[in-house]
């Protein structure tokens, strides 16, 4: 049987007295936890004593209030601290706070080692601890019968959920996602919350988090997996699970969430080398079909994403795809990831949503049916690629000009070429000399002579030489406004088509 506050400091070898609070001391004690942390309610629950030297206790009254506030609220039987050691002076409110909610705050002789304590309470909760010892085995029996019988993530979570009476599900921290297919959503009342609270804590979550949904209140524990996922439980009733069961629950479901990675990083690979050979050429349509119809992709029609990102934050793209049941192949080169969807609108604009990330541009090639035609979407996606970031866009379609009388198209942009910048590019290849190099390099500089010449390590009067020559072979002067008009546009449909 456990011990009640009371019956705790009766035991004379303890030293242990209450000074506040004593309304509770009929509170049971069913594990007894030592912490210094700050907010120390997020990691016990109710029937837990919280013993401390006092090195979380904030030193002013108003902190104190809520300090005692927060742990009453999840059911802390009572708070020992430790008597004349780290603990600042206790104000008269947060005395007073204790006597309202009842929370008995105790000291605890110097001489007296919380490990005492903490024995002392086991030994009383031998009883409580074997009733959570058994649901701890029937939580990896529901594991091991779901294994047998071949069980999904979602029906695994059914039979959980019935274990402790709640409703589960495992969600992305960033965006709420379920993570496992067909598996239970939140309501939309709890996700938000859910969202609102993991938002506000970046990256950081404690070993559980009790959120406010209504009347009710749904509890947050973090999942162990590679991704930052977490396990929202909402009771059915008016008890919540001990702690320690929700812990056990949460590694039942990463073990089930690494298995679901596991999955997708295969489908991802295989993805990617297949991708790679469509890019160089070296698969046919027919050739690539089952690995098309594996990732979903069927026959077409295809169209090509390219994303240009500074970053990939935390490497998810392809799960945030999976998560939104978006069939792809993802390629990485270099700075640009390629990736190969089907054409559909809907599909489209899930893409461009996720890849909708602060310092990412995104090109979006043109619809085909046939593979071999991917080497012209790879210029129709660059072509738009390099659309947005000229114009300081995140994304672009193939088909929107680059600038007001620019090209379209890659067929627009190759006439444009060869009727502006022709006639260089064929004394560049002839004389082996760099004009069209020197021009975009001396455009680029806004016509400054001197900033050009030191970013072509050469003389001036070297500059003004090929800025001639320029002119004498396009038939167009540099200080003609209607004449820069035309060459920019050129120079930037070669950049893009090299």
């Amino acid at each position: 049987m456990s011990l009640t506050v009371r019956d705790l400091t009766e035991i004379p070898f303890l030293r242990t007295r209450v000074f506040a609070g004593a309304g509770g001391e009929q509170n049971r004690i069913l594990w007894a936890h030592s912490s210094e942390v700050a907010h120390p309610w997020e990691w016990l629950e109710a029937g837990d004593l919280l013993m401390t030297v006092g090195l979380g206790v904030p030193p002013e009254p108003e902190a104190q209030v809520h300090f005692v506030e927060s742990l009453a609220a999840v059911g802390v039987s009572g708070i020992a601290i430790g008597e004349n050691m780290l603990a600042p002076p206790l104000s008269d409110a947060m005395v007073a706070a204790a006597d309202r909610l009842a929370l008995p705050l105790m000291w605890t002789a110097l001489e007296v080692p919380f490990i005492q304590v903490s024995r002392t309470v086991a030994a009383a909760s031998r009883g409580p601890e074997h009733l959570r010892l058994v649901k701890t085995v029937r939580i990896y029996d529901s594991l091991r019968a779901a294994a047998i019988r071949s069980s999904t993530p979602a029906e695994l979570l059914e039979a959980l959920g019935r274990e402790i009476d709640c409703e589960l599900s495992v969600c992305t921290n960033d965006a709420g996602r379920a993570v496992f297919p067909d598996a239970r959503v939140p309501e939309a009342e709890v996700l938000k919350a859910f969202l609102d609270a993991t938002a506000s804590r970046g990256n950081g979550m404690p070993g559980i988090l009790r959120i406010p949904v209504g009347e009710r209140t749904a509890l947050v524990v973090p999942v162990p997996a590679q991704r930052p996922v977490s396990l929202l439980a909402v009771p059915r009733g008016s008890e919540f699970p001990p702690y320690s069961i929700l812990q056990h629950v949460a590694t039942a479901a990463a073990l089930e969430v690494e298995r679901l990675f596991a999955r997708r990083e295969e489908a991802r690979r295989f993805g990617s080398e297949t991708l790679a050979h469509l890019l160089e050429g070296r698969l046919s349509t027919a050739a690539a079909a089952p690995q098309l119809e594996a990732h979903g992709l069927g026959s077409g029609p295809f169209a090509l994403v390219i994303s240009h990102r500074q970053d990939d934050p935390n490497g998810w793209v392809h799960h945030s795809l999976a998560e939104r049941s978006v069939p792809n192949m993802l390629r990485r080169s270099g700075e640009l990831l390629y990736c190969l969807v089907p054409a559909d609108e809907e599909t489209i604009g899930e893409v461009l949503d996720i890849l909708d990330v602060e310092g990412t541009t995104v090109g979006v090639s043109d619809s085909f049916c046939l593979l071999e035609a991917l080497p012209d979407a790879v210029h129709e996606a660059r072509w738009a690629l390099d659309t947005a970031r000229a114009e300081g866009r995140r994304s672009a379609r193939y088909g929107e000009r680059l600038l007001v009388g620019g090209p379209r198209s890659v067929g627009e942009a190759r006439d444009l070429i060869d009727r502006v910048l022709g006639p260089l590019i064929a004394y560049d290849r002839e004389r082996g000399t760099d004009l069209v190099n020197s021009l975009t390099v001396f455009l680029r500089c806004n016509r400054s002579w001197q900033q050009a010449a030191a970013e072509l390590f050469v003389h001036k009067q070297t500059l003004v030489y090929r800025m001639r020559r320029v002119e004498e072979l396009t038939g167009r002067k540099l200080n003609d406004t209607e004449t820069i008009a035309q060459l920019w546009p050129a120079i930037r449909a070669l950049e893009i088509l090299r």
